[in-house]
């Protein structure tokens, strides 16, 4: 099915069920933090990295297309194509870029409090693995490098990393 047609289902069902279209604060295709949405994936520089989420055991599910706007109909040079984590870094030039700029495209925080939707609470805390070994900064500064592997947790009970491996030639 073509982008346009899927994005008018896809508004016409948020109208039905009585949603806005949109959050306020997902990009559509606006430029953010530098990084822009362009009408075809970039290749000059392309990597992948793999995001996983635990919140107090359970998995936060990081989406499919996201930096993929269906209204605008472009690609952020941070974006996903599959629910699985891994996210494409696209760009047209090389460049560092981060985690907190995945989730700003993404339009989630990201903090020592709060990732995506799970939030540290009382008797809790987070924790945040860069390929398999500990990290204590800011997880908005991690950089995206080939075959990042980040796994934050907040809990407990702590799920603990799972080294990702599919990378399935990315």
């Amino acid at each position: 099915m073509h982008r346009p047609i899927l994005a008018a289902l896809a508004l016409s069902a948020a109208i039905l069920c009585g949603v806005g279209a949109a959050r306020a604060d997902v990009p559509n295709g606006e430029t953010v933090r530098g990084i822009r949405c362009d009408p075809a994936e970039q290749v000059a520089f392309h990597i992948h990295q793999h995001l996983a989420i635990w919140d107090h055991g359970k998995p936060v599910q990081i989406p499919a297309d996201v930096g993929r706007p269906l209204l605008a109909n472009c690609f952020y040079w941070l974006h996903t194509h599959t629910p699985d984590g891994i996210i494409h870094v696209e760009s047209p030039t090389v460049r560092t870029f981060t985690l907190g700029d995945f989730f700003a495209v993404w339009g989630q925080p990201l903090s020592r409090t709060q990732v995506a939707t799970a939030r540290v609470g009382p008797g809790s805390s987070l924790r945040v693995w860069v390929d398999g070994s500990r990290y204590t900064g800011d997880p908005a500064k991690i950089e995206l490098l080939q075959h990042t592997d980040i796994t934050i947790e907040i809990g407990p009970p702590w799920v603990g990393v799972k080294p990702f491996t599919d990378w399935q030639g990315n």
